[in-house]
C-alpha cells in the first residue's frame, strides 16, 4: 500500500532541495527522493581515483561517444561536487532570442525580477566575491593572458568560507569551507520535519486519484510507492527527462517536447600551452578546482564567458590533448604524452572554460530498459558557434604568443556538467514541457524545479540561476496551489 505526503520532491540538488525547504516551511510534510547516498565532510576523500568519483558521479557518454557529461548522485547533488562559482547570469540571457528566432525566458522573467531570488540564495549560500589572497596560480596565469589581449579579469563569487585551497572541490569538500546544500538548505527543511530518503531512485510516476502516485527502488532495490497532490522533479536535466519519458504511458498528455532542447550551457573546454611561463617557480594545479579569475571580456560582443581551472593531475591525465601545427598530432597517451606533460604541466598549461549562448539542439531519450541516452549532436548551428569560439581563444592565444591545445577530437571538450533544457519552461506546450512557473503542462501539481525547467544556457555556471529558480518557482507553488 502506498504511502501519502502533501509534497514528493524527486532530487536533492539544488532544485529540490530549495523547493523542499520552502514547501516544509508552508507545513507541508515533503518526502525528498533522492537516488544517492548521504555523505558529509569525514565520508569525503582528497582523491580522483574513479573508484571513489562514480560513488558520488553518474556519466553517461554522448550517443557518439564524443562528449562526456557528469551528474552529482549524493545528497545535495550538484552544490557538493561543483567547483563553487556562482554568478548571477547577465540580463541579456533572459532577453535572448535563438539562432530560429525563438525566445527561450518567457516575457516576464527579467534579471530585475531574478534579482530577489538570486539574493535569497546567496544570502543562505553565504556567496561571497573571492579575496585576492585566494586566487591561485592557475588565475594569476589567466588573468595574464586575458589582459595581454587588452581585456579585464576579475574574481568570481563563490560559497566558500575559509576555504584552504586543497584543490579537490570537484572531489567534495572534506573541510565544509563549501557551503553545499547539506550545510544550510538541507538541515533547515530537516528541522521543519521535511524527510530526506537517499537511495531510492524514482522510476515512475502515475495520477493517483486528485494527485500522483511515484513509483520508486528503495536501498535494497524494493519497489515502493508514495502518493501526494504535489511532486516536483528536480533529479538533474538528463534524469527529469528519463523520469517523464519512463512516465509517458501513464502521463499521455505531456508536451513531445519532454527530452529536447537540451543544453550543455554551451560549454566549451581548451587549453592554452605558453613558450615560456609567467612565472617559473608557479604550480597551475595548486589551489581551487575553480581557479577564481574569470572574464566578461568578450560577453557583449559574443555572448560568451570564460573562467580559468587548476586542472589537477587526474583529470589533466584523461584529457585526450591534440597539438593542431607541429610536434606529435596526438598526445593523449604513451611516452610522448608523459614528456610533453613533465616539460609543460607545471607553468605552461592555462585551462579554460567557457559557456555561451548557444540553441539547445541536444535530446535526451531512453533506451528499452529506461536508461537515459544523450545526443548532442555538432550541428551547423553548433558548428558555428564553436567556430566562433576559436577565433577567441586564437586571439587571446596571438597576444602572448602562446598556442591553443586541442583536448577532444573535434578541438574542444563540449560535455561537463551544466544540463539544463529537457524539460523548459515556456508560454506553450508546441514549444516547452512547462509553464513560466514551472508546472508541466496538462498535469496541475507535478512540477520540474531544476535545470531541466531552466530553458536555455545561462551564459554563466548555472548553479545560481538555477537556485534562484527553483526559490522563484518555490515561492508561486507556495503562494498558489492549495496544501
Amino acid at each position: 500500500m502506498a504511502e501519502t505526503r502533501d509534497a514528493v520532491v524527486i532530487g536533492s540538488g539544488f532544485g529540490g532541495s530549495i523547493a523542499a525547504l520552502r514547501l516544509a516551511e508552508s507545513g507541508r510534510d515533503v518526502l525528498v527522493l533522492e537516488w544517492g547516498g548521504r555523505n558529509t565532510a569525514k565520508d569525503f576523500r582528497q582523491s580522483w581515483d574513479p573508484r571513489y568519483l562514480q560513488t558520488l558521479y553518474t556519466a553517461v557518454p554522448s550517443s557518439d561517444y564524443e562528449a562526456l557529461f557528469r551528474y552529482a548522485r549524493t545528497l545535495g547533488g550538484g552544490s557538493v561536487l561543483f567547483s563553487g562559482m556562482m554568478l548571477r547570469s547577465p540580463s541579456e540571457v533572459f532577453e535572448w532570442v535563438d539562432e530560429t528566432g525563438y525566445k527561450p525566458w518567457p516575457d516576464g522573467i527579467t534579471r530585475s525580477l531574478m534579482s530577489p531570488y538570486y539574493e535569497k540564495v546567496e544570502k543562505m549560500m553565504s556567496v561571497s566575491q573571492a579575496r585576492w589572497d585566494e586566487v591561485p596560480a592557475g588565475g594569476t596565469f589567466f588573468a595574464a593572458l586575458i589582459q595581454a589581449a587588452g581585456k579585464k579579469a576579475d574574481r568570481g563569487r563563490f560559497p566558500y568560507v575559509g576555504c584552504v585551497q586543497c584543490g579537490f572541490c570537484e572531489a567534495a569538500c572534506i573541510y565544509d569551507a563549501k557551503k553545499s546544500l547539506i550545510l544550510n538548505y538541507i538541515p533547515a527543511a530537516e528541522g521543519l520535519g521535511a524527510e530526506f530518503r537517499t537511495s531510492c531512485k524514482a522510476m515512475t510516476i502515475k495520477t493517483e486519484g486528485a494527485g500522483y502516485r511515484v513509483t520508486y527502488r528503495d536501498p535494497f532495490g524494493t519497489t515502493k510507492e508514495v502518493d501526494a497532490p504535489l511532486v516536483c522533479i528536480a533529479c538533474n536535466a538528463v534524469e527529469d527527462a528519463a523520469l517523464l519519458l519512463r512516465s509517458a504511458p501513464y502521463l499521455d498528455k505531456l508536451s513531445d517536447q519532454v527530452g529536447r532542447n537540451f543544453t550543455n550551457s554551451g560549454d566549451l573546454a581548451w587549453l592554452w600551452l605558453l613558450k615560456k611561463p609567467f612565472y617559473e617557480n608557479m604550480a597551475i594545479w595548486r589551489g581551487r578546482t575553480n581557479a577564481v579569475m574569470q572574464t566578461y571580456g568578450w560577453w557583449r560582443s559574443h555572448l560568451i564567458h570564460m573562467h580559468t581551472g587548476s586542472t589537477p593531475p587526474g583529470i589533466f591525465g584523461g584529457l585526450d590533448v591534440r597539438r593542431r601545427g607541429g610536434g606529435s598530432p596526438d598526445l593523449s597517451w604513451g611516452l610522448d604524452h608523459k614528456h610533453f606533460a613533465f616539460e609543460v604541466y607545471r607553468n605552461r598549461l592555462v585551462p579554460c572554460q567557457l559557456s555561451g549562448m548557444v540553441k539547445g539542439e541536444g535530446t535526451v531519450r531512453i533506451d528499452g530498459t529506461g536508461r537515459a541516452i544523450i545526443d548532442l549532436p555538432v550541428t551547423p548551428v553548433f558548428q558555428a558557434y564553436m567556430d566562433k569560439v576559436r577565433r577567441v581563444a586564437e586571439e587571446i592565444a596571438a597576444a602572448s604568443d602562446a598556442e591553443v591545445l586541442d583536448v577532444a577530437p573535434r578541438g574542444f571538450e563540449r560535455g561537463g556538467a551544466h544540463l539544463q533544457g529537457t524539460c523548459r519552461i515556456g508560454a506553450s506546450p508546441d514549444a516547452a514541457v512547462c509553464d513560466p512557473y514551472g508546472e508541466v503542462f496538462n498535469y496541475k501539481g507535478l512540477f520540474v524545479t531544476d535545470g531541466g525547467s531552466v530553458p536555455s544556457g545561462t551564459g554563466v555556471n548555472p548553479s545560481l540561476t538555477i537556485s534562484a529558480n527553483a526559490e522563484r518557482i518555490a515561492e508561486y507553488i507556495v503562494g498558489n496551489v492549495k496544501s
